[in-house]
C-alpha cells in the first residue's frame, strides 16, 4: 500500500474493474499528494508472465537493466495513488520514481492523473485512451 494524503484525495470507481484518484478538496500546485512504496523484486522481462497483468499493472519501475527490471509491487491491496490512471494532460507529475506532486491547482472533484511515458520503463504497448488518443503507453 503507498502513502496518500487521504485528506485531499479519495478513490472512486468507473467500473467494477477500473478506479480513479480524485480530489477531495482543492490540491495547490506541487504539493505531495502520496507516494508510492512496496516490495522491491527484479523482474525478468523476457519472462514477465509470473507476474499476473494485474500485480505487473500496480507495479512501480525504478530501474531498467538490460532485460532486467528493478520494481516495486504493492505489499498490500492496492489503494490511493496506486489507482492513477494516465493523461496525456495529467494534472500530477510522478518525481524521482516515487512522488507524487500537483501539476497545477486542482479543483474538488477533478481526475488526478499521471503521464505513465513519464515514469514507465517499460512501455505497455497500448494505445493511449485519454481524449487526444495519440500516444502509445
Amino acid at each position: 500500500m503507498s502513502y496518500t494524503n487521504n485528506q485531499l484525495v479519495e478513490v472512486r470507481d468507473f467500473s467494477a474493474e477500473h478506479k480513479g484518484v480524485f480530489a477531495k478538496a482543492r490540491i495547490r500546485k506541487d504539493e505531495l499528494i502520496g507516494f508510492f512504496d512496496g516490495k522491491a523484486v527484479m523482474v525478468d522481462l523476457d519472462s514477465r508472465d509470473e507476474l499476473d497483468v494485474f500485480w505487473w499493472r500496480q507495479s512501480v519501475h525504478l530501474k531498467r537493466e538490460g532485460s532486467k527490471l528493478l520494481c516495486l509491487l504493492p505489499q498490500w491491496e492496492p489503494d490511493g495513488v496506486d489507482f492513477l490512471n494516465h493523461s496525456c494532460r495529467p494534472t500530477a507529475r510522478v518525481e524521482d520514481k516515487l512522488y507524487v506532486y500537483a501539476n497545477r491547482d486542482i479543483e474538488a472533484g477533478e481526475e488526478i492523473t499521471v503521464d505513465y511515458r513519464s515514469f514507465n520503463l517499460v512501455p505497455e504497448g497500448i494505445k493511449c485512451w485519454c481524449p487526444e488518443g495519440r500516444c502509445m503507453i
